[in-house]
């Protein structure tokens, strides 16, 4: 079984140069609600929910997708909050009662493009 979800981090609307590991691939936006496919590569949740409505590929590699074969990707998630904190001076929301932290960027972003 899978752990509960926490909401979406509450990004603020200004960030500046964000690490292309942070951006989706699909929306080009930082992601806060980052999900992992079996290849590793991260989207935002809700940008491959979209994409996966409408073709069951995985946008980068064009292997076969569902929602079922994704997971949270925590430690992104972590990263991208610290981030994002330092970058607003510390306005990050961590939905769902805390913080996710993290240690690496297992599961990176793909190129935009």
């Amino acid at each position: 079984p899978r752990a509960a979800q926490p909401p979406p981090l509450s990004l603020p609307d200004k960030l500046d140069d964000p690490p292309a590991e942070f951006v989706c691939p699909i929306s080009h936006q930082v992601m806060s609600d980052p999900v992992v496919g079996p290849a590793g590569i991260s989207y935002e949740r809700e940008a491959l929910r979209q994409w996966l409505s409408v073709r069951k590929i995985d946008p980068t590699t064009q292997a076969s997708l569902d929602m079922g074969d994704v997971y949270a990707n925590f430690s992104l998630r972590g990263l991208i909050a610290r981030w994002a904190a330092g970058q607003s001076g510390g306005g990050v929301i961590f939905g769902g009662g805390g913080a996710s932290g993290g240690g690496g960027a297992s599961g990176g972003g793909g190129a935009s493009g």
